[in-house]
């Protein structure tokens, strides 16, 4: 819930280079300090714009049920959230209004879980729009919760299926969060991504603080520069593969291998390996293949004329407390056809003419505003009362979709008899 897209990933690990300049690095670290917080509390507001243009007049009759559907749509959050310094034990709460068109849709959820358990515990409760909860439940259509147990979840499995050992899924998940971080700051560092992103523009005062202002910029050159580079050096890097070995051997030892299964851990691993053997000798042929892509997107717009731009505002203990940005993604249908060879071909070559399938123009707009407070403070999370009443129960949905599935088989059993 705290993430806004893919885009904002690729910024954060990209500032971990030391090929940054100074003020890079004081963002990068800025991040690293947030995964140090054990709660807080924050406000998000998201807005999308969608507009689409130059398409036939039947496309755009099609598509402009979904432009009003989506364009100034609003996703409004707010969130709490607290956990131990381990990690290992969390309680989160959101509450999010979601504006589509005339449409309103409020939710709630609320998470509880421990990790630290011999049996790690779970449990998630979304309070979910009352359209959606008289589909789900037409019997009975003023309930109010979905609950998600997830122990009770295992129990309606059938014995014998359970892929996953649980408790070592929950250490899994752990123990790659830190693997993962230090990944990054270990063995990217080395690197220059051959762009510099970020200013400092001073310091300025946001809901009542005074923070340090940050501004990381892209346009569209740029951002491609900064994924070709960041792949390219990924794939290059030995510590990479050494990553990917690691993480897959974790995989296979979290999972349950049946008894009456003909393969041991031992030749699963043994498989992977033979896979990532596979991998690095085609190494050479798929960054060539990257590289040939990235060429014909060159001269392909994939950010409209305002780019990325992103704000964040830390305050005097180093913590990343405030960000507001927008992303404008433009996407030219007819330009992407002709950059993957899709124009028009004449009968000399393919003997068959064909033509581009569309000319029209996409703009998506994503505009973003987040502030964080009370951070490391006591903050108070109430999980809500549940009743068989006014909820549901996940593990009572599966219970009765597993039933309606053994019916029909049942029958067919019997019929064949």
């Amino acid at each position: 819930m705290k993430k806004v897209s893919v885009v904002a990933l690729v910024l954060v690990l990209a500032l971990a280079f030391t090929g940054c300049t100074g003020v890079e690095q004081r963002l990068y670290k800025g991040f690293a300090k947030n995964q140090e917080i054990t709660s807080l509390e924050s406000d998000t507001d998201v807005t999308f714009i969608l507009e689409a243009t130059d398409f036939s007049e039947e496309e755009q009759m099609m598509l402009q049920q979904a432009i009003n559907m989506l364009d100034n749509s609003k996703i409004s959050m707010h969130q709490i959230s607290k956990t131990n310094k381990e990690k290992t034990v969390t309680k989160a709460y959101v509450d999010m209004d979601m504006t589509f068109g005339d449409m309103k849709m409020p939710m709630e959820a609320w998470v509880d879980m421990d990790m630290s358990k011999d049996n790690p515990e779970m449990l998630e409760i979304i309070k979910m729009p009352a359209m959606i909860m008289g589909m789900m439940s037409p019997e009975n259509p003023n309930k109010e919760y979905l609950i998600y147990d997830f122990e009770e979840m295992m129990k309606e499995l059938p014995e014998g299926q359970e892929e996953v050992n649980n408790s070592k899924l929950m250490e899994f998940s752990k123990d790659m969060q830190t693997k993962y971080v230090d990944f990054f700051n270990n063995y990217f560092k080395e690197f220059d991504l051959g762009v510099k992103m970020a200013k400092y523009k001073g310091t300025r005062s946001a809901n009542g603080k005074s923070l340090y202002i940050y501004e990381v910029n892209l346009d569209d050159a740029n951002f491609k520069k900064l994924i070709r580079n960041a792949v390219n050096n990924s794939l290059e890097n030995e510590e990479t593969i050494k990553f990917i070995e690691e993480y897959m051997s974790d995989v296979v030892n979290i999972m349950e291998i049946p008894e009456e299964e003909q393969m041991s851990k031992e030749e699963m691993k043994e498989e992977v390996k033979e896979g990532l053997d596979k991998f690095k000798e085609e190494l050479p042929n798929i960054k060539k293949q990257f590289n040939e892509f990235m060429d014909k997107l060159e001269d392909v717009k994939v950010l409209g004329d305002k780019g990325i731009v992103i704000e964040y505002g830390m305050n005097s203990d180093g913590y990343i407390v405030h960000t507001k940005g927008n992303i404008d993604l433009a996407i030219d249908l007819e330009a992407i056809g002709k950059a993957f060879e899709t124009a028009t071909k004449t009968e000399e070559t393919t003997g068959v003419e064909t033509k581009v399938q569309s000319k029209g123009k996409l703009k998506l707009g994503i505009e973003f505003n987040t502030n964080m407070y009370n951070i490391n403070k006591d903050v108070k999370i109430e999980m809500p009362k549940t009743t068989e009443e006014n909820s549901l129960r996940m593990s009572d949905l599966m219970k009765q979709q597993m039933e309606s599935i053994e019916v029909p088989e049942a029958a067919t059993e019997a019929a064949t008899k």
